[in-house]
């Protein structure tokens, strides 16, 4: 076997024409020209669209947490037509949310679910609601978490871990189902007018997810339920999304006196039975209360509202 080393080799051999010898070269005499190197202006390595996408993120600040699109297309220089798609596709994909019903846009809840950090104007209710989670948290045992209503799910927005030693993981940004548990039924109860378009839409479109054997999906005793939250003030939970879990939630609301949040104690019940947990709802509707007037809703306002109020 002739190692391919020898294909190089330069020397001289004997030609078969007599005792003349000649070079032999492994190159040729007549080599081809090199092919010309076309060097790309932007590398291999990067995309200019990906660029563009972070330089939009970069742009939410806590000094500038909202934007229009307009606003974003001039500070960036580009096309307003270029940064509409980027912005939809963040929205589509919970990067981005509008703003109520402005044209400005915030960092949604999928920044939340990357980073465990909220931003933007959700900044605001977990800041005034940290501490009072904490001395719900201490006072219960229990799992505690706040939760939001965004673009027809609910989102976890802070959390404190509970003693018991089996956990119920779900960290801030999760994303869950309308009608996932007791903070979810609440948020429906008060977002959504039992006997309203709206609801019997999100029916239709199958927005309420069926979860355990224990889940409410018939549509006339949801309503039912929803119309008691509404009269009680709180909801409650068995085994409704997860089996083995009970809970109870509260409302939060804000300055307008509208339900901003939903504030929920979380259980196992193999550790903590319903009776039990239901012991903790005074604790948990003055928490919530507590959470309101930091909010700006009014001393002297009843808590909760009445639901006519809230209609």
């Amino acid at each position: 076997m002739i190692s391919t080393g020898t294909m190089l080799m330069t020397g001289k051999v004997k030609s078969n024409r007599g005792d003349r010898s000649h070079e032999v070269s492994g190159r040729s005499s007549n080599p081809k020209p090199k092919a010309k190197i076309v060097r790309r202006k932007t590398p291999w390595a990067t995309s200019t669209t990906l660029e563009r996408a972070c330089d939009v993120l970069r742009l939410f600040t806590p000094q500038k947490p909202r934007w229009t699109i307009s606003e974003l297309a001039r500070h960036l220089n580009v096309p307003k037509s270029g940064v509409f798609r980027l912005v939809k596709t963040f929205e589509r994909r919970h990067f981005l949310q509008a703003n109520n019903d402005s044209y400005e846009y915030e960092l949604g809840s999928g920044i939340w679910e990357l980073t465990g950090t909220v931003f933007g104007r959700r900044e605001r209710l977990v800041e005034k609601a940290s501490p009072y989670l904490s001395d719900l948290n201490k006072t219960t045992g229990l799992l505690v978490s706040l939760r939001v209503l965004e673009n027809e799910q609910m989102v976890i927005v802070d959390r404190v871990e509970g003693n018991d030693p089996v956990k119920i993981i779900f960290p801030v940004g999760t994303h869950q189902p309308l009608n996932h548990g007791a903070p979810g039924k609440l948020l429906l109860a008060y977002h959504f007018l039992p006997d309203s378009t709206q609801f019997h839409d999100l029916i239709a479109r199958g927005k309420i997810t069926k979860l355990t054997d224990r889940t409410l999906v018939d549509q006339r005793r949801l309503q039912d339920e929803l119309n008691k939250i509404r009269r009680l003030g709180y909801a409650t939970s068995d085994g409704e999304a997860i089996r083995g879990t009970i809970g109870i939630a509260a409302p939060v609301l804000n300055s307008m006196g509208q339900v901003e949040a939903a504030l929920a104690l979380t259980a196992v019940e193999s550790l903590c039975n319903m009776k039990q947990l239901m012991k903790f709802l005074p604790n948990l509707k003055r928490t919530a209360e507590l959470i309101s007037k930091a909010l700006g809703y009014g001393t002297g306002r009843k808590f909760p509202p009445d639901p006519a109020s809230l209609s």
